[in-house]
């Protein structure tokens, strides 16, 4: 059985977006943000698995950042586990998992500079 939450707390894609927009505005390294930019996309909401639950769970993500290249992208969720709500993701799961607590950050410059797209 497919079981998935969501909450009334959930965020709508503009308040994602003021999200995104808030945290760019507190990376003070210029070439970090123009990097994260450029990988920006339209905030697009998706179901990612909650991995350590005996049945299957998905939470409400939104995929904010996209390297094909790197297969690798960055999430925001409202549920984002261990340090924050910034998570990385592989782009080649589907669906998305939440993965290891230490997949997830507190701002989207820690989520980045912690990917393969910071290289």
């Amino acid at each position: 059985m497919d079981l998935v939450f969501k909450l009334e707390k959930d965020k709508t894609k503009e308040e994602v977006m003021a999200e995104i927009t808030s945290q760019l505005k507190l990376i003070k390294d210029i070439k970090s943000a123009d990097k994260i930019n450029s990988y920006l996309v339209d905030p697009t909401l998706h179901f990612a698995m909650w991995d350590y639950s005996e049945t299957e769970i998905k939470y409400p993500v939104w995929l904010i950042i996209i390297s094909k290249t790197d297969d690798t992208g960055i999430l925001f969720s409202e549920y984002g586990f261990g340090f924050g709500n910034w998570g990385l993701t592989k782009l080649s799961d589907n669906p998305f998992h939440f993965s290891m607590d230490n997949y997830w950050f507190d701002t989207i410059e820690e989520a980045f500079l912690n990917s393969f797209m910071a290289n």
